[in-house]
């Protein structure tokens, strides 16, 4: 999922099963949604972009590479990755990594700098990618830098059935193949009793989350099938929230 990987479709991984296994899990993203006030935006986006050109000038392990996204209300998303959850990065590990590369100095500097502007984090969360109920393992945010990010609520009674309407949804898009990325994953540390949907797109042309795919499905003979996935999996959530996100690059690493 870093900037320069290309798109892989999956070609029905693990569809036969009925529940989620460990190898289902393909990544955990760990989800920083940032409110700047407006005064300050100027401020932070300098001091985010200082870090993330330090970062690429010294080659900075991927394993340390974020996405930054901004948001339709200008707040900041920061997506970090990790292979479990056991290896959740924090600024901590990042101050390690940038002494390494003999500039923890100017890190140190900018996180200073960060935490004295008028900031606030609305939420911190890791999330897991579930490789079934995704369209994608890996995809490039250059080709696809605008995303619509849906997250919805689930009771613990219901997981078998999402699981279940999942695989078919993003199945029943590969097999049409469906031109837009689905990365889906499930709440994890501080988030549990979540699913969030991310579509990826080219462009705002087509940006409106689960609706946008019934042109391209009716054009295929499928949107009947379609519509009755869409409304299983409804009836199963709650407290929908979105987020319309587009890529910013000079902001990532």
């Amino acid at each position: 999922m870093k900037n320069l990987i290309l798109l892989f479709l999956i070609t029905h991984l693990g569809f036969g099963q009925s529940s989620i296994t460990q190898k289902d899990i393909e990544i955990c993203t760990q989800l920083t949604l940032i409110n700047v006030n407006e005064k300050d935006v100027i401020s932070f986006e300098n001091h985010l972009k200082t870090i993330a050109d330090r970062a690429k000038e010294f080659k900075i392990d991927y394993e340390y590479d974020w996405l930054t996204y901004k948001s339709e209300k200008d707040e900041y998303l920061i997506v970090n990755f990790s292979d479990d959850l056991n290896s959740i990065l924090t600024i901590h590990d990042y101050r390690k990594i940038f002494i390494k590369a003999n500039s923890g100095k100017l890190f140190d500097e900018n996180i200073s700098n960060l935490s004295k502007l008028d900031v606030n984090i609305k939420f911190n969360y890791t999330k897991e990618m579930i490789l079934p109920w995704s369209t994608v393992a890996e995809m490039s945010v250059s080709e696809f830098p605008y995303a619509e990010m849906i997250e919805y609520e689930i009771s613990s009674q219901s997981i078998s059935k999402i699981d279940k309407v999942l695989r078919e949804f993003s199945e029943l898009l590969i097999e049409s193949k469906y031109p837009f990325p689905l990365e889906t994953s499930r709440g994890s540390i501080g988030a549990y009793g979540k699913i969030t949907l991310v579509w990826f797109y080219a462009n705002t042309d087509n940006f409106n989350g689960l609706d946008t795919p019934k042109g391209w499905m009716k054009s295929k003979g499928k949107l009947k099938e379609y519509n009755t996935l869409l409304n299983e999996f409804l009836a199963l959530t709650r407290n929908t929230k979105s987020f319309k996100l587009r890529y910013q690059e000079e902001l990532s690493n």
